[in-house]
């Protein structure tokens, strides 16, 4: 049952922001926000895409750190902090690629949503196996949430679902 938790765990918090992923053809699409003019909808889906492609990296990565753990979750604080990394920077990124209206309330939800899965990979440090347990069904209640908010996002940009 461990292992098939932590699994789908691996499975749940990975996604996170592989809802913020997705192929994109890099441009140069700096907000033009920054010089007074709205961004238009197709510019600020192009950032998030650009943003979302360390994510996606950072996600396989995270993947394989999990299959090689091979059900020991609390072997990865490192793997889990350098993921934390990662989405802190795209949270980061995301909250200034100039959406307006909805897609802004949208994305500060997000944002909001991964913060608590960060501090859920923050916290695996201070985890036993005693706490593992309701550890793995936080951080996959959790991961799931942002997973349904990145979608929601994806959404009000006009870009495919996860």
């Amino acid at each position: 049952m461990k292992t098939r938790s932590i699994a789908v765990l691996g499975s749940a918090v990975l996604a996170v922001l592989a809802a913020g992923c997705g192929s994109s053809t890099t441009s140069s699409s700096s907000s033009s926000a920054s010089n007074g003019t709205p961004a238009s909808t197709a510019q600020v889906a192009q950032a998030y895409l650009a943003a979302a492609t360390p994510v996606k990296s950072a996600y396989v990565t995270w993947k394989a750190d999990l299959v090689a753990a091979n059900g020991n979750v609390l072997d990865l604080t490192s793997q889990a902090s350098s993921y934390a990394g990662v989405l802190t920077t795209f949270d980061g990124t995301v909250q200034g690629i100039g959406a307006t209206g909805k897609a802004a309330t949208d994305i500060a939800t997000l944002v909001s949503d991964d913060n608590a899965v960060i501090s859920d990979l923050d916290s695996l440090g201070s985890q036993s196996v005693g706490t593992e347990a309701a550890w793995d069904a936080k951080a996959l209640s959790d991961g799931a949430a942002a997973i349904a908010q990145g979608d929601v996002v994806r959404a009000d940009l006009g870009l495919p679902p996860s």
